[in-house]
């Protein structure tokens, strides 16, 4: 098989939950245990920090994976979802996996494995683990930043075990993904509280008054010493596409940064004040993250970000007040389950809206999301896809005015696929 068809097998045969939703979520246990023994185990071939959280666990993985670099050390980095090309998900020193690795990892899978699992296949969140992890051991690296999917304690990337573990963060807890997770900011805290190891320094990004008590106890009841980022001073540094809302995020890096160095005299000694500057200064280039209140255009304006719930919207709404702009479109698709009841006053009312749907089944359908806007008092029109958005509001918009794209990072990676996409081998 080719990339092309490799990439298809992988999405045909294992189920997305990002993609198509609750069917496509299989918790981790045995499905993906037994995928990495099949592999020999590969995750424990190399120290990780792990990282969970409701928002800013993607910013914080790659602003620790760009210090990382920086300081020298090969590093992996795994996160997702994707937004262009599915080889986002798996890197190393910033360099996506080959499409030769990803053929090979899925004729490997379909050759030796698939048949003998008797139609018992893992989920396409526990093949994409299991082939980053691989990669990772086949390329030798030094340290890996690895970001979970869902939750924590189900989650495929928490088969990492104590032994490899060298740091877990949890950047944060708001609610999202209620239908899997709990509806409760407490529920939720226990889940991602899941990938709290015995003996392994734990750092909380940032305090929820009910969820940080969960995670503490949890820290207590296994051992571990905690830190607040929340009550660490703030720093200078220059932080490439620096946003208000990546403030917390760096905070949080800077106190993994520390307990990090706390851990290894190896740590002490690379990740020294200017290797930090370095990499943060740097940390998207790095690292390729894109799609976090990513400026796309001048005259008009064009910002994408895949912010896509109560929480991540809360830094949205702050950071577009400092924005100066004559008027604002607003490209807005969401994916179905989500709640729209806690998003709504989170929104802009200035803006026009151009309410979409992104090219997955996942997606709300354009029609009921617009409906559910006017009702509410939001200006605007329903349209059938991002691509039609995003040339009606590029004819709508003068050169003083700004087009905001965002609701899902599925809305985002459709725009940037027609319009901003970048190729790379």
């Amino acid at each position: 098989m080719d990339y092309r068809q490799a990439v298809s097998f992988l999405i045909s045969h294992f189920p997305q939950y990002q993609k198509i939703g609750i069917e496509g979520y299989k918790p981790y246990p045995h499905r993906m245990l037994s995928l990495a023994e099949w592999l020999d185990n590969p995750q424990e071939k190399y120290p990780c920090i792990h990282i969970a959280g409701t928002n800013g666990k993607g910013s914080v993985a790659h602003m620790l994976a760009a210090v990382l670099q920086q300081a020298g050390l090969r590093t992996g980095l795994y996160t997702s979802p994707h937004l262009l090309d599915f080889r986002e998900r798996i890197k190393v020193n910033g360099q996506m996996i080959s499409k030769e690795d990803v053929v090979s990892f899925m004729e490997r899978f379909k050759n030796e494995r698939m048949e003998s699992l008797n139609g018992e296949l893992p989920s396409f969140f526990d093949m994409t683990t299991a082939m980053a992890f691989r990669h990772f051991a086949d390329r030798k690296i030094d340290v890996a930043v690895i970001e979970t999917g869902l939750g924590g304690r189900l989650d495929s990337t928490n088969i990492l075990k104590e032994r490899s573990v060298v740091l877990s963060i949890i950047t944060n807890i708001g609610l999202d993904h209620c239908d899997l997770l709990g509806d409760t900011i407490e529920k939720i805290a226990g889940e991602k509280a899941g990938i709290i190891k015995k003996g392994v320094p734990l750092v909380v990004g940032e305090y929820d008054p009910v969820a940080f008590p969960v995670l503490e106890q949890k820290a207590r009841d296994v051992g571990d010493p905690l830190y607040k980022a929340f009550e660490r001073p703030d720093e200078t540094y220059s932080l490439e596409g620096n946003t208000l809302y990546q403030q917390k995020n760096l905070r949080t890096s800077l106190c993994a940064i520390d307990v990090l160095r706390k851990t290894s005299h190896v740590f002490t000694r690379l990740l020294t004040r200017e290797v930090v500057a370095g990499g943060l200064e740097r940390f998207e280039t790095l690292t390729g993250l894109h799609g976090r209140w990513e400026r796309l255009g001048k005259h008009p304006a064009v910002i994408a970000d895949t912010g896509h719930n109560a929480h991540g919207m809360q830094y949205l709404k702050d950071q577009l007040e400092a924005e100066s702009y004559r008027k604002l479109f607003f490209i807005f698709g969401v994916v179905q389950e989500k709640d729209l009841t806690r998003i709504a006053p989170l929104l802009p009312r200035d803006a026009y809206y151009f309410f979409t749907q992104a090219s997955i089944p996942r997606a709300l359908p354009y029609r009921e999301l617009a409906d559910w806007g006017k009702a509410r008092g939001f200006q605007g029109e329903g349209v059938l896809c991002v691509t039609e958005a995003f040339e009606k509001a590029c004819k709508a918009a003068s050169g003083e005015d700004l087009i905001l794209v965002g609701g899902s990072t599925f809305t985002v990676a459709d725009l940037m696929e027609n319009f901003f996409c970048r190729e790379e081998n």
